[in-house]
C-alpha cells in the first residue's frame, strides 16, 4: 500500500486526520482508502473504501499494465527466438567450416600416403 496524501474531510475515532492510501493488492489494485494515522499497533483500527464499488479504471489500468507485460514478454521472446536463428546459423557456418577442414586433412593425408608409398619403393629399389 502506498500513502497518497492526507483526506481534510475524514476523521477517525483517535480525532486525527485519516491517511489516503491507495491498495496495490491484485484484487484491489488502485483502490482508495481511508485509514487511522496512528501506525498499527495504536490504531483505533479506523479503516474504509474511498468508494464503495471496484473502479472500472482501476481494473482497466490492470488489464492495461497485464497486456502491455505481456507484450513486452511476448517481443523479448521474438528477440531471443532471433539470437537463437542467428546463433544456429553461425553453427551451421562453423560445421560448413569443419567439414572443409577434414576434406583437406582428408586429402593431404592421403598425399602423404601415397608420398611414403614412393619413398618406401625407391628405398627398396635402392637396397636392391
Amino acid at each position: 500500500m502506498s500513502q497518497n496524501s492526507y483526506s481534510s474531510q475524514r476523521k477517525c475515532a483517535c480525532s486525527l486526520v485519516v491517511k489516503t492510501l491507495i491498495s496495490s493488492t491484485t484484487s484491489n489494485s488502485g483502490r482508495r482508502f481511508f485509514r487511522c494515522s496512528h501506525p498499527d499497533v495504536s490504531s483505533c483500527g479506523y479503516w474504509e473504501w474511498e468508494d464503495q464499488a471496484f473502479p472500472e479504471v482501476a481494473y482497466l489500468h490492470n488489464l492495461d499494465s497485464s497486456l502491455k507485460y505481456v507484450k513486452m514478454e511476448m517481443d523479448n521472446s521474438k528477440i531471443e527466438m532471433e539470437n537463437l536463428k542467428i546463433e544456429m546459423e553461425n553453427w551451421k557456418i562453423a560445421v560448413e567450416n569443419l567439414k572443409i577442414k577434414a576434406c583437406h586433412l582428408s586429402e593431404t593425408i592421403a598425399t602423404l600416403e601415397a608420398s611414403n608409398d614412393l619413398v618406401l619403393e625407391k628405398v627398396r629399389t635402392f637396397e636392391d
